[in-house]
């Protein structure tokens, strides 16, 4: 690990470009951090450690450089943790059993290959999803994103402080107002230990995913479950009857947009060997070890989300079979173990409950940083970000402390529902840009089969996402009807528009909106009121320099 003082930086961006970009320089050749040993690295106002990579040639796996990839994927696997997925999980106990373990599986799978395509824009093109998206798309559609995006990180927040609250509840008895004033206010904690280190913060999210583990895998073991219906949940496909909708929940509370913002950012902590020699062979490892990194820390992830389903549903089978009323919920959950398995177990659900609580919080801040710098090309110090993130979440959180508990379902409802609609138009983007020559370059631009596979694999998502926000319309009369059709309507329309429009970096080209009427034409950004056409500055996007290197100009 390697410290690096920001003061030694020199960023000294291509005549011509964005000056505003300089603050987030490309990787490779076309604005380069110049390090203190004359290398160059993705910089990032947040982080001031790196982890040097030193590129062997092609050399064969290693565990020894694996670990010093190791820290994205755990970071990104916090949000699959949540105290939301926690109650989403003690919700798939009580309602379909054993029998949607399969799925969960799925789920993860799916999380997996979405999350190494983010972590593959990061560490291909050197900036993250938002910058792209701020750059290659109009600025009132880059607008309208970010708000989106801010809404479901504050959404997400507002689950993981009230599920802190909840465990220093049980803990302590505190009322979970006063829970979550504490919560909103620990939270600076985190920026102490960011000034520790990037590998001291990933040390300590690591460290907070394992004592969630451990309380449930040790419940899991003392609670001793039908390992035939186990294993027959896992492997069997089966959706009960009457559980389609909680079916679609389960992917979209595993799917989190903001974890693609976070974790296509997170991966430029890792300090590549960025030399024109070097270059593509430093970046196929990189996404190798990184792939691997994404796969072992989101399995990790499922392993401990099989774990919570496992535990509630042996102990919701004692109760029913007993006769014993319960409430399925994340508040009530510490009252269902400790009757089934004493006093003791609610403490160990309540002391992982808080580990992953306030891991969540912390991760939820730092994809917040880089969504509002990412899409607004300004720095926000970290402190800024903290205070306006808990001072938004405060105020829905302590009106669901301080109302009945069944306010928590409906809170937890309209999240979800805001988590799918931003998913569906941040996927998009960055599938989109992965196909796009321009932005990753020729070595690294998706073939015909990986096109196909996005392509399937976006067509499923919506059509989930969509499946899911349509289940929460009442449909109790003809006008919850036709507001329903317009609802998808507008959905369909804007996710068309995401999806046709062409990048910027590709203005130079022709495309099928150019033989559109004006009126189109300005709709998608290629022709404006006064009649101007694309930029005249944009240049042809992969220009060879005199040593044989690729230079992706900027496209702002």
């Amino acid at each position: 690990m390697e410290h690096i003082e920001l003061d030694t930086l020199d960023v000294r961006p291509k005549e011509g470009n964005d000056p505003d970009m300089a603050k987030y320089p490309l990787s490779g050749n076309d604005s380069e951090v110049v390090l203190d040993d004359d290398s160059t690295a993705v910089e990032d106002a947040f982080q001031e450690h790196y982890v040097k990579i030193d590129y062997e040639g092609g050399s064969g796996f290693s565990l020894k450089k694996l670990w010093r990839f190791v820290g994205p994927g755990l970071l990104v696997s916090q949000a699959l943790l949540d105290p939301g997925n926690i109650e989403s999980d003690i919700s798939q106990a009580d309602t379909s059993g054993y029998k949607l373990l399969w799925l969960l599986l799925v789920a993860h799978i799916i999380c997996i290959f979405v999350q190494s395509l983010a972590a593959r824009l990061g560490v291909i093109s050197g900036r993250h999803l938002a910058q792209h998206i701020r750059l290659q798309y109009p600025r009132p559609f880059a607008t309208v994103m970010w708000l989106l995006s801010e809404l479901a990180i504050i959404g997400a927040d507002i689950q993981e402080v009230i599920g802190t609250a909840t465990a220093l509840h049980i803990l302590t008895s505190m009322p979970i107002w006063a829970g979550v004033v504490i919560t909103a206010v620990d939270s600076f904690l985190f920026l102490y230990i960011q000034r520790l280190g990037v590998r001291v913060t990933e040390l300590v999210f690591g460290l907070m995913v394992t004592i969630l583990a451990v309380c449930f895998w040790v419940e899991m073991i003392m609670i001793k479950p039908d390992a035939k219906e186990l294993i027959k949940g896992m492997v069997i496909p089966r959706i009960p009857q009457g559980s389609i909708v909680q079916a679609v929940g389960i992917i979209g509370c595993v799917l989190m947009p903001h974890n693609l913002y976070l974790h296509s950012a997170l991966v430029g902590s890792r300090k590549l060997d960025r030399r024109p020699e070097a270059r593509v062979g430093a970046i196929r490892e990189a996404m190798r070890y990184f792939r691997i990194e994404t796969s072992i820390s989101l399995m990790y992830a499922y392993l401990i989300n099989m774990a919570v389903v496992v535990v509630f549903c042996k102990a919701f089978d004692v109760l029913r079979a007993s006769g014993t009323p319960y409430v399925a919920s994340l508040a009530d959950g510490a009252t269902v173990l400790s009757t089934v398995l004493g006093r003791g177990s609610k403490y160990v659900y309540a002391v992982g409950l808080l580990a992953i609580g306030q891991s969540t919080t912390m991760s939820g801040t730092l994809a917040g940083q880089y969504v509002t710098e990412g899409f607004w090309n300004m720095a926000v110090k970290p402190w800024q970000r903290v205070l306006i993130t808990r001072g938004v979440s405060l105020v829905p959180a302590l009106i669901v402390a301080l109302s009945a508990s069944s306010h928590m379902d409906l809170l937890s409802e309209i999240i979800n529902v805001i988590q799918a609609v931003v998913l569906s138009f941040t996927i998009i983007p960055l599938l989109k840009l992965q196909a796009t020559v321009e932005v990753v370059g020729p070595e690294f631009v998706f073939g015909r089969v990986a096109r196909g596979a996005a392509a399937m694999l976006t067509l499923a998502i919506v059509a989930l996402n969509a499946y899911m926000v349509v289940s929460v319309i009442p449909l109790h009369s003809p006008g919850m009807y036709v507001a329903m059709v317009a609802v998808l309507l507008v959905y369909l329309g804007v996710l068309s528009y995401t999806a046709l429009f062409p990048l910027r970096c590709t203005w130079r080209q022709q495309a099928w909106i150019d033989r559109a009427p004006s009126y189109i034409r300005l709709l998608f950004a290629r022709r404006s009121v006064s009649g101007y056409s694309p930029p005249p500055d944009v240049s042809s996007p992969i220009e060879p320099d005199g040593e044989g290197a690729t230079h992706i100009p900027d496209f702002r």
